[in-house]
C-alpha cells in the first residue's frame, strides 16, 4: 500500500488535484504574480526596449489579474511609459484611450488625467483639473512620502497660478468657482520634493526656477537652472523640459 502510493507515475489526475491543496495552489500563483511585478519593475527602470517588454508581459496577463490592484497600477505605469515614448500625437491619444478601462489607484488616476487634459477642450481641461486635484490629495493622504505626488501638486498650483482670465471664467461658469492656488503654494511643493529626494529631476529644477523667477528672485531662479544643466536629458520629458529651460535662461539673461 505505502510503496503503490509513493510511486507517482501511478496516481490518476484525480489523485495529483487532491493531493495539491488550495493552499499550494494558491501560494504558487501568488510567486507567480510577485515573480512578475518584480520583473516589470526592473524593465521599467531600463531602456525604452525594456519598458515596451514590461508592458508587453503585462498585456499578456491583463485576463488573469484584472482584478488585482498591484498588477493595475504596474499596468497603468506601462501605459504611461508608453505615453512617454512616443513622440505621435494620434498614438498618444490611443494609450490614455485605452487606459481608461483600468481600474487604479488614485494616483495614477491623477496622472491619466493630466495626460488626458492634452487633448481635450478648455472645459474638458478644467473638469479634468478638479478631478486630478481631487484623486491627488487622496493620494497623498496614502502616500505622504513620495516625492512624485508633491511635484504633481506643485506642477497643479503652478498652473493653476497662470490661469487665464477666459480659463478663469470658464471654470466659474461650469463649476461656480475657479480653482485657486499660487507660485508660492506651488514652490513649497518643488522645495518639498528636493527635501524628500534631492536631484530628483530635471523638470523639478526647472519648475523652482520658474517659481523664483515670477517671484522675482533672480539669483534662485539662476541657481536651480544650473542644477537643471547639470542632469542629462534622458526621457522625452528630459528632452522637452531642455527646451524650456534653455527659453528660460534667454529671459533670466535678459
Amino acid at each position: 500500500y505505502v510503496t503503490a502510493h509513493t510511486d507517482t507515475e501511478g496516481e490518476s489526475e484525480e489523485e495529483k488535484g487532491w493531493m495539491k491543496s488550495p493552499d499550494v495552489e494558491r501560494l504558487e500563483e501568488e510567486k507567480e504574480l510577485l515573480d512578475l511585478l518584480q520583473q516589470v519593475d526592473s524593465l521599467h527602470k531600463g531602456s525604452e526596449d525594456d519598458k515596451k517588454e514590461g508592458f508587453r508581459l503585462l498585456l499578456e496577463k491583463e485576463d488573469k489579474y484584472e482584478n488585482c490592484a498591484s498588477f493595475l497600477w504596474r499596468f497603468a505605469r506601462a501605459y504611461g511609459d508608453l505615453f512617454e515614448l512616443t513622440a505621435d500625437a494620434e498614438e498618444k491619444k490611443k494609450y490614455v484611450t485605452d487606459v481608461e478601462g483600468v481600474m487604479m489607484p488614485a494616483w495614477r488616476f491623477a496622472i491619466m488625467c493630466g495626460y488626458m487634459s492634452q487633448f481635450e477642450s478648455v472645459q474638458n481641461k478644467i473638469r479634468n483639473g478638479y478631478l486630478f486635484k481631487e484623486h491627488l490629495d487622496k493620494a497623498i493622504e496614502l502616500k505622504p512620502q513620495d516625492p512624485f505626488l508633491y511635484y504633481l501638486n506643485g506642477r497643479w498650483c503652478y498652473s493653476v497660478a497662470q490661469l487665464s482670465w477666459i480659463e478663469k471664467k470658464v471654470a466659474t461658469a461650469l463649476f461656480g468657482a475657479p480653482p485657486t492656488s499660487t507660485v508660492e503654494e506651488a514652490l513649497q511643493n518643488f522645495l518639498k520634493v528636493e527635501e524628500m529626494c534631492p536631484g530628483y529631476s530635471k523638470s523639478n529644477y526647472v519648475y523652482l526656477a520658474k517659481c523664483y523667477k515670477d517671484l522675482g528672485q533672480k539669483n534662485n531662479a539662476l541657481k536651480y537652472c544650473d542644477s537643471a544643466l547639470s542632469i542629462l536629458s534622458v526621457t522625452n520629458e528630459d528632452k522637452e523640459t531642455q527646451k524650456d529651460l534653455e527659453a528660460l535662461l534667454l529671459t533670466l539673461k535678459l
